[in-house]
């Protein structure tokens, strides 16, 4: 049985943006109790604390901005990761680029773009978009992953200066450091806490090709997952 679980947090272990729902909460206080909780977003910390109720400070760990700023269980930094100035032009410039190309109707264009330091998110439809219109925008990110592939030239002339992009959350392209995504920062902190692999689980929505859980393939154990239900049934019938 995993002593360690890692999760997403958007449709995994909560709706979008969403406070985590009361009967999840009961079940996410005893596999805190009783193992070690790893939270894995592309969100800021204070997006996962609006998320997770303040009543679990201290009981988990945090990997967020794709595990890019990364807090223990004590609330002290174990490390942070900041882009170049180079690397942010040109994710600016991408986002203009597909901004220009889907030419979307939006209710407010100040709601599209996240710089929170070591990642930057685009979203599509806007960030506090209503929750129902953002679930129903992109399931499978098929949509996202067919954007990207009509821009593979400026794609690639992103990594060319260490930057990377991929869908993320619901409507959105998540801009990380080449190389530092979830699954790089997974080891990190396993190495750093001094883990066995085969000792984790990694349970996320987007474990899928293109997905922003697919880094994490290959390097512990993961569960796909469709929503926070089915979450935390897979916790409470093979975990607990």
């Amino acid at each position: 049985m995993p002593k360690h679980f890692f999760f997403d947090l958007d449709n995994t272990l909560t709706r979008s943006r969403t406070l985590m729902a009361t009967p999840h909460q009961e079940i996410f206080k005893e596999l805190c109790r009783e193992k070690n909780v790893v939270v894995v977003t592309g969100g800021q910390l204070s997006q996962i604390q609006k998320q997770i109720p303040p009543s679990f400070n201290g009981e988990y760990f945090a990997l967020s901005q794709s595990g890019n700023h990364a807090i223990g269980k004590n609330g002290g930094v174990l490390w942070s990761e900041s882009f170049s100035a180079e690397q942010k032009a040109a994710i600016l410039e991408l986002i203009r680029t597909i901004h220009d190309d889907v030419a979307l109707s939006v209710k407010d264009e100040d709601d599209l773009v996240e710089d929170r330091g070591s990642q930057i998110s685009y979203s599509l439809i806007g960030h506090h978009e209503d929750i129902d219109k953002k679930e129903a925008f992109d399931p499978g990110a098929k949509k996202r992953l067919e954007i990207l592939s009509r821009h593979k030239e400026a794609v690639e002339q992103l990594r060319a200066v260490g930057a990377d992009v991929r869908p993320g959350g619901t409507t959105t392209f998540d801009f990380t450091i080449a190389g530092k995504h979830k699954g790089f920062n997974i080891i990190r902190l396993i190495e750093r806490e001094g883990w066995k692999k085969e000792d984790c689980v990694y349970v996320g929505d987007a474990l899928f090709p293109g997905g922003n859980d697919e880094t994490v393939i290959g390097v512990i154990p993961t569960h796909a997952v469709r929503d926070p239900n089915e979450t935390f049934d897979f916790v409470k019938k093979h975990l607990l």
